[in-house]
């Protein structure tokens, strides 16, 4: 093979792989992903072992980070709801609005007064840092314990930012680009630019719309077909008006995502996964090419930028734009400190300073090593704010991951409540009906009246990423559309569903991203009718011995239909599909069992559990 392919494939190859295994470490150990892939490239690249090349792919480079940034930025517009714009507050307004403003200024002026850029290239830089993106503030609230008005507008605003700083940052580019021009031409050009994004960008989206639901484009050839719009778009508003094709990418996102489409969650799922493959790809790419030296050169210069930047810039953005009407102090200082720069912000510092060399405009390295020393020390920083910053705050306990959503109002969903809330979960019960959720006020449930298939419903119930979710209707198309919407727009990552009939291979991918309620079919019908009539009831079962091990292990077995599995517990956590290393990793388990053969079981392995666990089942019995 030619020298110069080997280099190339091996270039290539080599990035593939370590992207990815820096997004295997970054999930694993719950870091924002751009840490480890930032490493990984560094250590590769020409400056550490050397096997990652990225001046092999000549011109390909750029041309694989304009695709990237417009991949990256369509999922953006495409992961924004319109109608739930209106309803995230005034906060996020006033930070996609005014703390966008601040930030950029603020930023500008300190790498000015700093570290002495030209007013340009300064501005430039703070237009990049306005962003800070759901790459790296999703994974922080995996494990941040904060109120959900807080990870709320932080999940928001780095949803909506990504688009609104790249644009931004396109748009100071091109100023510079055109500085030596009279004021009409250039603003007409920016015009231009921007028509032109904003019209293929529509024309685009609405195809892609109309595709996705007609009938002529086969189901298993959508995504690729919207895939190809989204790239013959760029290619057309490239060749229109320069520049324009990343604000395309953006408006034809957003044009989509503002239709009614069905079935969008496997275009999700797909741009997802494309998504994460081009990140991995580009940054480990882009670490590989960072001259250090560049950074070492800013010394404390830049050390001081990037504390101005999270100790005094963010700061004044939030208060600024959150008012004390708005969040408690406790809250707005958590804002303040939290700003983490992501993939976005280093992919649009690497272009514009590939642009900037090629138009011979000085402080092309000063700007990039800038932006990755933000990315990196912001980081690091609201990475241990997630985990200091609560404790100081007072925040012990995080109430979302104590929080079961049971969707559908029936005697099933009121035997889970008792069940759960005995443990100290807090309960939500979801149903249209008023009536059917009168039962369970009078037992004192926290209820929401609201569609089953709209996403404003678990907003009003408190959904978020770490909430249970139990679809419990008698519908099986509903439950299963149930779990796709709280994944889909909350990031559930494993809701539970009730199946009559679940498919074939549901049961056997124990692993899949939808959990099947006790691992085998329920027939929901039945075992509210035996609820109504006293015929079941719920019982906890402690696992602190061998014959209750076997009695709940008989009785769970996907052959038995006297007992149904309700959840498993381990500690204060429970589980609602079978654990895969079987009942030795529960301490208990809550079982709905009929009278007869099987609750004689029960009672035989409760009064060899002890005292207490007598008392429990006497506690529970039907009537």
């Amino acid at each position: 093979m030619h020298g110069g392919v080997s280099l190339l494939l091996q270039t290539v190859a080599a990035a593939v792989f370590l992207g990815i295994a820096a997004q295997v470490v970054a999930d694993r150990f719950k870091l924002p992903a751009i840490l480890p892939l930032l490493l990984f490239g560094v250590a590769a690249g020409p400056y550490g072992l050397g096997f990652v090349q990225p001046a092999s792919l000549g011109e390909g480079l750029e041309v694989f980070i304009k695709l990237g940034v417009a991949v990256i930025l369509f999922e953006g517009g495409l992961s924004l709801d319109p109608h739930q714009l209106r309803r995230v507050g005034a906060a996020v307004r006033n930070l996609l609005t005014v703390g966008v403003v601040v930030t950029w200024v603020g930023a500008a002026w300190l790498a000015r007064a700093v570290v002495g850029m030209p007013w340009s290239t300064a501005a430039l830089f703070g237009a990049i840092v306005t962003v800070t993106g759901p790459t790296v503030i999703v994974p922080l609230l995996r494990h941040m314990i904060a109120p959900r008005r807080v990870r709320t507008v932080l999940v928001s605003e780095g949803l909506i930012v990504d688009p609104i700083g790249a644009v931004l940052a396109y748009l100071v580019l091109q100023w510079i680009e055109r500085a030596d021009r009279p004021l009409e031409p250039l603003l007409t050009e920016l015009l231009v630019l921007a028509v032109t994004g904003g019209v293929l960008g529509f024309v685009a989206g609405t195809v892609a719309k109309y595709s996705a639901r007609s009938r002529l484009v086969g189901r298993d050839l959508r995504n690729l077909v919207i895939l190809a719009l989204l790239v013959g778009m760029f290619l057309l508003a490239e060749m229109q008006a320069a520049e324009s094709g990343i604000l395309a990418a953006v408006v034809m996102g957003l044009t989509m995502s503002a239709a009614k489409i069905p079935d969008l969650e496997p275009l999700r799922a797909f741009k997802e996964q494309l998504t994460v493959l081009f990140i991995s790809l580009l940054f480990v790419l882009l670490a590989a090419r960072l001259d250090l030296a560049a950074i070492a050169e800013l010394g404390w210069r830049g050390i001081v930028v990037v504390f101005g930047l999270i100790l005094v810039v963010r700061p004044i953005a939030v208060a600024v734009s959150v008012g004390p009407g708005q969040l408690d102090w406790r809250e707005r200082l958590m804002l303040a400190l939290t700003a983490p720069r992501g993939i976005v912000a280093a992919v649009v510092a690497s272009l514009i300073a590939i642009q900037l060399r090629d138009a011979g405009i000085a402080g092309a390295e000063a700007l990039e090593g800038l932006v990755y020393l933000v990315i990196v020390v912001a980081g690091v920083w609201a990475t241990a704010m997630a985990v200091l910053l609560p404790r100081v705050l007072g925040w012990t306990s995080d109430p979302s991951r104590r929080l079961t959503v049971l969707v559908g109002a029936n005697p099933l969903a009121e035997e889970f409540s008792g069940a759960l809330e005995a443990e100290g979960r807090r309960v939500v019960v979801v149903d249209a009906v008023g009536a059917k959720l009168d039962a369970l006020r009078r037992g004192d449930v926290q209820t929401v009246r609201g569609d089953a298939r709209d996403s404003s419903t678990y907003e009003q119930a408190g959904v978020e990423r770490d909430t249970s979710v139990v679809a419990l209707t008698t519908n099986d198309e509903l439950n299963l559309i149930v779990a796709e919407l709280v994944r889909g727009e909350f990031g559930v990552e494993h809701p539970v569903v009730a199946l009559q009939r679940p498919p074939e291979e549901l049961g056997r991918l124990r692993r899949a991203w939808v959990d099947l309620l006790g691992g085998r079919g329920v027939d929901v019908p039945r075992w509210v009718r035996d609820l109504e009539n006293g015929r079941a009831a719920a019982v906890t079962i402690p696992l602190d011995d061998d014959e209750a091990r076997r009695v709940a292990a008989e009785l769970i077995d996907p052959a038995e239909e006297e007992a149904l599995f309700v959840c498993g517990w381990s500690g204060g956590t429970p589980s609602f599909a079978l654990p895969l290393e079987g009942l030795d990793r529960l301490d208990r388990v809550t079982l709905l069992a009929r009278t007869g053969p099987a609750r004689e079981a029960l009672e035989e392995a409760l009064r060899l559990g002890g005292e207490e666990a007598e008392e429990a089942v006497a506690a529970e019995a039907p009537g």
